[in-house]
């Protein structure tokens, strides 16, 4: 019938509706999901590439450690090998000293005695032939002496220079090497500490990435189970309109009499409670207050339903003198009490005390109690209902007639 398929279906687009936004969430949550996984394994993969150089940096650095001491062993050795040089060098330097001092001797006899001249006196001063002869091989043995003498010493002096030359030579290579191994030790320690600052900001990020990874699963867990609490709304509401509808079918065969469309659930605080043409307004009235609007069956012959204009309970479903058939239906909607009353019905189909939807049925328009002709007298009011209806509003402010 119309008035429950349009309930029906109005309701259920906004929780199908409910549904595909949770679904669309949990869709882009598991995106997420997803994505910081990969980002995950991806940060796995850089760690384990920059823990992989640091291994690397530490065995070169060994390496070089040990090259650094194999060096100073060197030197080490080297230092050894130029002390021995230097004891050597100081032999020579005594050997060139001493020779110094005979050259010079010689040097001085020679001058003193008229150098080459001395050696013909000798020569000259023979006796006998036999003497002569001895005295020729003892002035070459002497002048042969004089020159090894100065050949010994400038081989001794030129080995000097040379024996120093290389050992410093050799310092200076070893400490070279020393220099640029220690730099190279320098440059690697620096390259791990960049490294190991590196995996560190890898861990940490890793950590987020876990910390944020749980809060996107939180939150599929919580948007999973809102689903299916929504799944189970929509149940619910199907159960609820198959009951209501079983209901308007009972009341429709009771009183043989076709029924007409209920009103439109709309999305609004209040919806409309009925259909028809708006008859009377809200305000004074014959000297008195009329507090409500009314609307009329405008000739319709079929049953013309009225429904809740918002969820909430009833606090009264019996017949009154003025009134007649009455509903009245306490709401709560942002932290306020607000009343609403429907007057004037021919028939009741919730009772005193029961909860009620937005947009179901309540009775049908009727012409009883104080009425001049069958429709509907609605009032709403902000708190409870009282005899003076004192706190009562203009419903136009909430409904469109």
């Amino acid at each position: 019938m119309p008035m429950s398929s349009t309930a029906y279906a109005v309701t259920n687009k906004q929780l199908e509706e409910k549904k595909k936004d949770i679904q669309e969430k949990r869709s882009n949550v598991q995106s997420e999901i997803s994505q910081k996984k990969d980002d995950l394994v991806q940060i796995g993969e850089e760690k384990s590439a920059v823990q992989k150089e640091l291994d690397k940096l530490e065995l070169t650095i060994a390496d070089t450690e040990n090259k650094i001491k194999e060096k100073e062993a060197q030197i080490a050795s080297a230092k050894e090998e130029i002390n021995k040089l230097q004891q050597e060098i100081a032999v020579l330097k005594e050997q060139i000293k001493k020779r110094d001092e005979l050259l010079k001797e010689r040097i001085r006899s020679i001058q003193e005695n008229g150098g080459v001249i001395n050696y013909l006196d000798v020569l000259l001063g023979a006796q006998s032939f036999s003497d002569f002869i001895n005295r020729v091989s003892a002035v070459t043995s002497f002048m042969e002496a004089d020159r090894d003498l100065l050949r010994m010493h400038q081989e001794d002096k030129a080995l000097l220079d040379k024996k120093e030359a290389e050992a410093q030579k050799q310092l200076e290579e070893l400490n070279k090497k020393l220099a640029d191994l220690e730099g190279m030790k320098k440059t690697l320690n620096g390259q791990q500490v960049k490294k190991n600052k590196l995996l560190e900001e890898l861990k940490e990020q890793e950590k987020d990435m876990h910390e944020e990874l749980l809060v996107f699963e939180d939150e599929a867990a919580i948007l999973a189970a809102q689903e299916k609490a929504i799944k189970r709304e929509i149940e619910a509401w199907n159960k609820r309109q198959r009951e209501l509808e079983e209901q308007r079918k009972k009341q429709a065969n009771a009183q043989g009499n076709k029924v007409g469309s209920a009103p439109e659930i709309t999305n609004g605080v209040f919806m409309n409670p009925a259909t028809g043409r708006l008859t009377s307004h809200y305000g004074q009235r014959w000297g008195r207050l009329h507090s409500g609007i009314d609307i009329g069956k405008g000739g319709r012959t079929e049953a013309v339903p009225i429904v809740a204009a918002a969820s909430g309970s009833v606090i009264k479903a019996n017949f009154d003198r003025s009134y007649g058939n009455v509903v009245m239906i306490t709401h709560v909607i942002d932290g306020q009490v607000m009343t609403t009353v429907y007057g004037h019905m021919e028939s009741l189909s919730v009772s005193n005390g029961a909860s009620v939807e937005k947009g179901q049925l309540l009775g049908y328009m009727g012409n009883t109690g104080n009425s001049t002709g069958p429709h509907l007298h609605f009032e709403i009011h902000h708190g409870p209902w009282n005899g003076s209806r004192s706190n009562s509003v203009n419903p136009l402010r909430y409904v469109n007639y």
